[in-house]
């Protein structure tokens, strides 16, 4: 019930726990505290821990995950109660903490718990805890602590190892940086997966912007992720296509790489593809992606409103009034108004 997040059932659970005594056994009562937090009920979490007789590492990770989601604060308050407890933190405690600074983006209280994490002589070589201090360096934009410590881990370093490093370097605006680790990466055979694909093509998408040649470079490596690795494209990394081919004014071959996907394209499709169309002023396939974006998305103002952008630039005023009738008849609010004035020049 926790990994489903089904509050409705965990409940019922826990009735059925509490019926029969169990709700206070130490592996009932962690997987309950697990339940909770994951629903984002941490209140019942903490009020089911503090009747607890016994409270194991397990437990108090469990509830230091949940708050961590919400407020470090709280999270870093049961790590003080956790150690003056005499209970031993484990690789788990510091991983759910380390994201929790992720989050918050607290890199003073990041290197303290990787200062604690050295005084205890936790190994590297817990992936959970490596990849979790990974994260909070990126997330901190300290790509020159990430890189140190990416060092120091053993090899083979694993898929998300080297997928976190990747990943971070595109969002901190290092996009040459993760390519250059792509290429590393398969140097040392590790073997990317979906989500390194996605954050390697999100870096040749925004280098597009700067080198006409990253759209050559970025179809090689969609074909390489479908005919030498075998992953199957995700939206995202369909996506990230289209923008390649948008940024240049390709709107051509993103229209056929649309028309060729092997899904029905949704959403994020037709943004991107309907961004590519204003970008270059196409208003005849930018019109014909906001219609596509309307009926996937019939209550959302934002395509109404490009499509009428769009008439209203190619003169096309029946266009808008279109437009406009069927907001309203859909109900749809927030409708971005448009003026035009006529003006009697022979009078």
């Amino acid at each position: 019930m926790a990994n489903l997040r089904d509050l409705c059932k965990g409940t019922q659970v826990h009735c059925f726990l509490v019926k029969y005594g169990l709700e206070e056994g130490l592996y009932a009562g962690s997987s309950l505290i697990d339940m909770y937090c994951k629903c984002e009920i941490v209140e019942a979490a903490t009020a089911l821990f503090s009747y607890m007789p016994e409270r194991s590492v397990v437990c108090i990770n469990a509830l230091i995950s949940g708050h961590a989601r919400l407020s470090l604060a709280e999270a870093v308050n049961l790590f003080k109660h956790m150690l003056s407890d005499g209970l031993q933190p484990s690789a788990v405690t510091f991983a759910t903490l380390l994201e929790g600074c992720s989050d918050n983006i607290d890199l003073y209280f990041g290197r303290q718990v990787h200062c604690f994490i050295l005084k205890l002589g936790l190994p590297y070589n817990d992936e959970f805890l490596a990849v979790s201090l990974l994260g909070m360096y990126m997330s901190a934009q300290r790509n020159t602590d990430a890189i140190g410590l990416f060092s120091e881990l053993p090899d083979p370093k694993s898929t998300i190892i080297w997928t976190v490093l990747i990943s971070g370097s595109a969002q901190n605006d290092n996009a040459e940086e993760a390519l250059l680790w792509y290429q590393e990466m398969r140097s040392h055979n590790a073997m990317p997966d979906q989500a390194t694909f996605a954050s390697v093509l999100r870096a040749c998408s925004i280098l597009a912007s700067l080198e006409n040649g990253m759209v050559t470079e970025g179809q090689e490596i969609y074909d390489t992720m479908i005919n030498r690795y075998g992953v199957q494209p995700r939206v995202d990394h369909c996506a990230c296509m289209i923008d390649l081919f948008g940024r240049w004014g390709f709107l051509r071959e993103a229209e056929k790489f649309i028309e060729n996907l092997d899904f029905e394209p949704d959403s994020m499709i037709w943004a991107t593809y309907l961004s590519a169309c204003r970008l270059h002023g196409d208003d005849i396939r930018g019109q014909h992606a906001a219609e596509k974006l309307i009926e996937l998305q019939p209550q959302d103002s934002s395509p109404y409103v490009l499509l009428s952008h769009i008439h209203a630039a190619s003169g096309n005023w029946d266009g808008v009034n279109s437009v406009r009738k069927k907001m309203t008849e859909k109900g749809v609010k927030k409708f971005t108004g448009s003026s035009r004035i006529s003006l009697d020049l022979a009078g």
